[in-house]
């Protein structure tokens, strides 16, 4: 093979690569279940006082499906 047929490969591959990469989410989100998750708050702490709450969409960055405010799961992280 050629050097210059393998630089060609090369760049073909390294376009496939990154079509993958950016088509794939970059993460996921845990199943409530793994975190035991709950919708009451537990020893005071909330998903509301939580670093991975996003309050606008009552969302959490690591746990998926919609998130009660008033909850608690075992990767609360207190808001510095």
């Amino acid at each position: 093979m050629c050097s210059m047929c393998a630089i060609k490969i090369f760049k073909i591959m390294s376009v496939l690569g990154l079509a993958g990469f950016y088509s794939v989410p970059l993460y996921a989100k845990t199943p409530k279940e793994i975190v035991k998750y709950q919708e009451t708050p537990k020893d005071g702490n909330a998903c509301k006082s939580c670093l991975h709450f996003i309050a606008e969409t009552n969302e959490c960055k690591t746990v998926e499906g919609s998130i009660d405010p008033e909850g608690w799961c075992s990767i609360y992280f207190k808001l510095p």
